[in-house]
């Protein structure tokens, strides 16, 4: 019997982010990695990202949203999930992550693992970002 598949495409639409100072969170992303806001008020700031969207959210304001579900934000320096982002090649997984040193980010040196060359950073709220290239 064949499974019953999500009664919805199968596609993310948005990954929200709370962040402690948006201005600043703002600034890193627009400024440091050279993405576009394209909506932002005084809670928050959306960058559309290939079309998924990045929602930068004031933290007391994404504490409501989880609550809904009796969760609260996950502890400044916790990281329960990481962003992947596929470079088109090694060149582009060092430049990316160079980038974001160069805007403050924490950054690991990129490395090669069994033909995937990747890297990471967090940025100003301690997200963590994984930045790779599969050569296979």
């Amino acid at each position: 019997m064949r499974q019953r598949r999500w009664p919805m495409p199968a596609a993310i639409s948005c990954v929200t982010f709370p962040v402690d100072d948006l201005q600043k969170s703002i600034a890193f992303y627009r400024d440091g990695l050279g993405l576009t806001i394209e909506e932002q008020d005084e809670e928050h700031a959306s960058i559309d990202v290939d079309g998924v969207y990045l929602v930068l959210l004031d933290r007391s304001e994404f504490g409501t949203y989880v609550e809904k579900v009796g969760h609260r934000p996950a502890a400044r320096g916790a990281s329960e999930t990481i962003i992947s982002y596929f470079a088109e090649s090694r060149g582009d997984v060092d430049a990316l992550i160079a980038k974001a040193k160069g805007a403050g980010a924490t950054v690991a040196a990129a490395s090669d693992d069994d033909g995937v060359y990747s890297g990471y950073f967090t940025d100003p709220d301690g997200h963590t970002w994984e930045v790779l290239f599969d050569s296979e």
